[in-house]
Parts: structure tokens; C-alpha cells; sequence
């Protein structure tokens, strides 16, 4: 499962994102966009580019803001 958080250095809702994240033991990788890197800006902006944090699993299914009962849906932890 390929697993990407775009978030801001100064969104409180990306860090609890990240611990959750943490907290289940799954791996995933990390762009941080505006004051980060140009091009995770873009494809967040490409995205969304309104919303931090933003998880896309699996190059498709996207989860907008600390959406929980999103995530967990979409990695199979609860009922679709």
C-alpha cells in the first residue's frame, strides 16, 4: 500500500494526522507543502491544494483534513 501525507509545517491537524498514522504502524511518506518542497506543492495543488492534511493511498483514494473514519475506511480498518 503506497500511502502520501501532504501537510504543513504549521497545521496542528497534520501533526495529529501523522501521530495516527504513526500510532497504526503504517508506513507512508511525507511531502510538506508551502515553505517545502516546490514540487509537493504542485501535486497537492494538482490535488487540491486547499486542505492540510491530505492523504492519497494507493495513488487514488484521498482523505481531505483529519478525516479518521475516512482513513480508516479506506485502509480496510472499518466497513465500507
Amino acid at each position: 500500500m503506497d500511502v502520501v501525507v501532504y501537510c504543513r509545517e504549521d497545521c496542528q491537524e497534520s501533526q495529529v494526522m501523522r501521530e495516527y498514522l504513526d500510532s497504526l504502524g503504517l508506513e507512508y511518506r511525507l511531502k510538506t507543502v508551502q515553505n517545502g518542497d516546490l514540487g509537493a506543492t504542485r501535486e497537492w495543488e494538482d490535488l487540491d491544494g486547499e486542505v492540510t492534511p491530505l492523504v492519497v493511498i494507493d495513488h487514488s483514494r484521498i482523505v481531505r483534513g483529519l478525516d479518521r473514519a475516512r482513513l480508516d475506511q479506506h485502509l480496510g480498518l472499518i466497513g465500507s
